[in-house]
Formats: C-alpha cells, structure tokens, sequence
C-alpha cells in the first residue's frame, strides 16, 4: 500500500499538467448502443473544450469538439470499421432553457477534420476531433462553438443568463465505392445513426 501511495504522488503532477491544458467544458452521456446485423455495435458521446489542438498556433486557445467512440459489441470476429465524416455526418442544435432553437450563426473559413475510415477493436474507445480548426473567443469574451460553418455555429457572450443545452446526431454512412476484402471485412462495417444526449454548455472560464 506504501509503493502505491508513493506511485501516486510521483505521478499525480503528470497528471494535474494534463488536465490543465484543456478546459473541459461540457461532456455528454454516452448515446444508445446501436448494432449491426453482425454484432458491430458503437456508442457515443460528445465532448465540448477550449484548448489548443497540435497544429494551431492562434494567440488565444480555440473551441474544440471531440466524438468519442466506443465499441461495446458482445462478441465480434473482426475489430468495427465504420466511416468517421463530421462535417456531413455530425449534425448539433442548440436550444435555451425554454426548449426553443437557437438561431445558428457566425461566419470566417477554414478546414477541420477530414473524413475517413476508423478501425475500432473489440471493448476499445477512440477519441476523435470532429469540428473546424482555430475557432476560439478570447478568454473573457464568450464561448464560440463553431462545428462547421455551414451549419452548427454559435455565439454564447459573457453576461447571458439563458440556460443553453447542445444535443445532436451523429450519423456513419458508407461510400458507395467501398469494396471489402472478403466477406469478413464487409460483416464488420458499421453504419447507423447515434443520438448524442443534450448537455448543459457554458462560456470558457
């Protein structure tokens, strides 16, 4: 119990150092389980925080949304491939404390993360960043939540009292010119839609 205990406090900084790069706004519940055919099946949450990514390099830190997968299949021949896409298949709203929308709104360019197969093992869980690079209000002056400009972008200023609540959908389609290697590999695509629970989302501290 003592090597534990001094374990811990050797490793504890580490940790604490970690933490402190990224301020966790908002994490959501995990989704429903959703399953294919096959016993492929995913679940999902979302995770909203203000902190700099490995390639940015703006003066103050950014809006970074994060889909966290995971693959809770009961018995499976093959690790879950499924077709990561968060610009066409992430899709968010907000809604204040009423249970009214938000009007979406901003504007700016840019690029985010791009589109492309995930390789997800039996009882594993990825991490992946899933809205455009950059996008951040200076500390003090609210929260932007920039997905994608098309759609899914949102101005919450300091001083709003309005309650907020993010919820959304994210959904995995397979390309049409996908061609697996053998009928294993085509038993082991995931497709689906996941319903991601509403969370409560706050401005930066």
């Amino acid at each position: 119990m003592r090597t534990l205990a001094l374990f811990l406090l050797v490793v504890a900084p580490s940790f604490v150092f970690a933490a402190g790069d990224t301020n966790i706004i908002a994490i959501s519940d995990w989704s429903k389980p959703i399953g294919t055919d096959y016993g492929h099946t995913l679940r999902a949450r979302l995770i909203i925080s203000y902190g700099r990514g490995p390639g940015f390099g703006g003066p103050w830190p950014e809006t970074q949304v994060h889909l966290e997968f995971q693959n809770v299949s009961q018995a499976i021949f093959r690790p879950t491939q499924f077709y990561f896409d968060p610009e066409k298949g992430l899709h968010c709203e907000l809604r204040d404390g009423k249970g009214g929308l938000v009007a979406p709104g901003g504007g700016g360019s840019g690029g985010g993360a791009g589109a492309s197969w995930i390789t997800l093992p039996y009882d594993s869980t990825i991490r992946l960043r899933a809205n455009m690079y950059g996008y951040g209000n200076k500390p003090g002056e609210g929260l932007n939540l920039t997905i994608y400009l098309t759609q899914n972008c949102w101005q919450i200023r300091p001083g709003d009292t309005n309650l907020y609540y993010l919820s959304g959908t994210f959904t995995a389609t397979t390309p049409t010119n996908f061609v697996p290697n053998d009928f294993e590999a085509a038993r082991a695509v995931w497709a689906g839609t996941l319903e991601l629970p509403r969370m409560r989302v706050y401005g930066p501290k």
